[in-house]
């Protein structure tokens, strides 16, 4: 008996000893370390004070990551906030009578279809200036997003069945480091083709 209750009692000094020594790293350290591990795990890890400050450091890995329910799209509202250098998002068909909100000059047709569907902000993703992949597939668009062609750093856009997100090619100005892109089965693209010059090689 006195054998185990010694043991149980190392065990707790071992847990102590290693959040101790936690303590002594550095924001930035910790912040180095949550760049070896997914999105989820940072969110986990987020114990203190220190541990979210340094989350919202972290640059995080791209990962395949996506988001196509309510659900998820909570989890995106948090990382948001609490991981702002997420590099990688990918977006998908909602739930049943769910979309995201209408964006500028939207169809009036579907605006007035889709006005009683729970909506959810979709601006929430411009708060993420460290993306450089961003994945638009039946994703409930409608009308003119801007800030969906202003991220410094994307190298990759995807839009895939996005039949009523309005855009021209020419704001892909608004990406200048974009590399990659890829466009399928869309009604609402106008603009120049040499607009398409932007992308590097």
């Amino acid at each position: 008996p006195h054998s185990k209750k010694r043991q149980r009692l190392a065990g707790s000094d071992q847990i102590n000893y290693d959040d101790h020594h936690i303590n002594y790293l550095s924001t930035d350290a910790l912040a180095h370390i949550f760049g070896f591990l997914p999105p989820k795990d940072i969110m986990w890890a987020r114990l203190n004070k220190k541990m979210r400050e340094a989350a919202k450091k972290t640059i995080v890995p791209i990962t395949d990551i996506g988001f196509c329910s309510e659900t998820q799209y909570n989890a995106l509202v948090a990382m948001s906030t609490a991981l702002p250098n997420l590099q990688q998002i990918s977006l998908y068909y909602l739930l049943f009578r769910h979309k995201y909100s209408d964006g500028e000059d939207p169809n009036e047709e579907e605006a007035t279809d889709t006005a009683n569907f729970i909506t959810h902000d979709i601006e929430i993703i411009s708060r993420f200036r460290k993306l450089r992949s961003l994945e638009l597939v039946l994703t409930p668009l409608n009308g003119r997003y801007p800030f969906l062609f202003s991220f410094p750093l994307l190298h990759k856009l995807n839009i895939t069945m996005c039949h009523h997100l309005k855009w021209d090619l020419e704001i892909l100005e608004g990406l200048p480091l974009l590399k990659e892109l890829s466009c399928c089965h869309l009604d609402s693209v106008t603009g120049n083709i040499n607009s398409l010059r932007v992308l590097k090689d």
